[in-house]
C-alpha cells in the first residue's frame, strides 16, 4: 500500500496518505481506536473498495489496474475474518466452510476432508451440523476462522 488515500463524501477522509509493506511470512497487527480507518484499509486490501489516491498492491494485483473479473480470483487467495462473520443462515458450520472451497472447484473428498481438519482446528467438530443461529459468537467467530483459513489463503 502506497499514499493511500480514501475519503466517503467530501468531508471525511477515513484515510490520509497511508503506506505500508508486508513481507511474505511476516506477522502484522493492525490497531487503533473505533473511527481510525482499520476496516477500511482492509477493505482496500480486499478490493471491496477502491482508493481515491494512491495504489494497493496484493497477491500480484494493483487497485488502479485489476478488473471486476479478477477481484474474485484475488479474493481465493486471500483469508478474510469480518467483523459480522457473514456466514450463510441456511449453511451449517461445515457448509458455511465447504462453500469457500467449493467456489474454488475443489473435489467433493478433498472438501470433506478439509471441512473437518479445519473444524478440529477451532475445536468446533462437536458443531459441524449447527446452523449460525443455534451457534454462540465466539464459536461463529471460529467457524469464520475456519472458512477464511480454508483456501491456505496468501494473505489472512
Amino acid at each position: 500500500m502506497d499514499k493511500v488515500t480514501k475519503r466517503f463524501g467530501k468531508d471525511w477522509v477515513a484515510l490520509s496518505e497511508v503506506g505500508f509493506e508486508l513481507a511474505e511470512g511476516e506477522f502484522a497487527f493492525l490497531v487503533g481506536d473505533s473511527g481510525a480507518g482499520k476496516s477500511t484499509l482492509l477493505s482496500l486490501v480486499y478490493m471491496e473498495t477502491r482508493p481515491d489516491s494512491g495504489v494497493v498492491e496484493v497477491a500480484g494485483y494493483n487497485s488502479n489496474s485489476i478488473t471486476r473479473e479478477q477481484i474474485p480470483h484475488l479474493r481465493r487467495k486471500l483469508g478474510v475474518v469480518f467483523q459480522d462473520f457473514r456466514l450463510l443462515p441456511d449453511m451449517t458450520a461445515r457448509g458455511n466452510i465447504a462453500f469457500a472451497l467449493k467456489v474454488t472447484n475443489q473435489p467433493r473428498k478433498y472438501i470433506k476432508q478439509r471441512t473437518f481438519e479445519l473444524l478440529a482446528m477451532v475445536g468446533l467438530s462437536h458443531k459441524a451440523k449447527s446452523f449460525p443461529h443455534e451457534l454462540s459468537g465466539g464459536e461463529k467467530q471460529r467457524v469464520a476462522v475456519a472458512r477464511a483459513l480454508a483456501n491456505n489463503p496468501v494473505l489472512l
